[in-house]
């Protein structure tokens, strides 16, 4: 990951905020949406020579403008949690005093403490609720994730799973700012001027 990464700090507590917003509200609606979780989890495993389409890939891009492998994410409508390497969370660290609180567990060589940053997570999702988000569909691989399902072991026995990921599309990742949609507007216009004054004349 190159040095220049910048995270956009309002824009991703823009998008954390109308997340976890959208979150409280079908709370107070019925859990129609959501299910009724207490805390999501969400991981991105090792970077993919071929990349394909991933949810949890997707949402993490969705808030940081980047994807960050070997990184977990823990969301509570309190806090979101985090848990990555020593050079990402520099990168992430000025995200911190926002409005959604962000917690950083900083992964490095020593196993037994990697170990207790699991064991508060997993405290963390437990405290939560009866129930937990997950995206039922994770493909996620490498080290990293191997050694998170480890220590996840066998807490779908005392919380629930829910697959979220209907939820994470409506609330998240179909929900455009006026960034985006400004780029998405400027995309058509080119794609637009693309097909009309280059490629049909070319099919013709």
């Amino acid at each position: 990951m190159a040095d220049e990464v910048t995270v956009d700090k309002q824009a991703f507590h823009d998008h954390l905020s109308s997340f976890i917003s959208q979150w409280k509200a079908d709370k107070r609606s019925g859990d129609t949406l959501f299910g009724g979780v207490g805390s999501i989890v969400l991981v991105v495993g090792k970077a993919e020579e071929i990349p394909g389409f991933q949810k949890n890939n997707a949402f993490q891009f969705w808030l940081l403008g980047y994807e960050f492998p070997a990184t977990l994410f823990i969301i509570t409508p309190e806090t979101l949690y985090i848990v990555t390497t020593k050079k990402k969370a520099s990168y992430l660290e000025p995200l911190k005093g926002g409005k959604t609180p962000v917690e950083i567990f900083v992964r490095g060589k020593d196993a037994e403490q990697n170990a207790k940053q699991f064991e508060r997570c997993l405290e963390i999702i437990k405290t939560a609720g009866k129930k937990v988000g997950i995206i039922a569909k994770d493909t996620a691989s490498g080290p990293f994730v191997e050694e998170w399902k480890k220590a996840y072991g066998d807490v779908p026995k005392e919380v629930e799973e829910v697959d979220i990921t209907t939820a994470l599309s409506a609330a998240a990742l179909a929900v455009k700012d006026e960034k985006e949609l400004r780029a998405m507007r400027d995309a058509s216009r080119a794609s637009s001027g693309l097909m009309a004054n280059y490629f049909v004349d070319q099919m013709s």
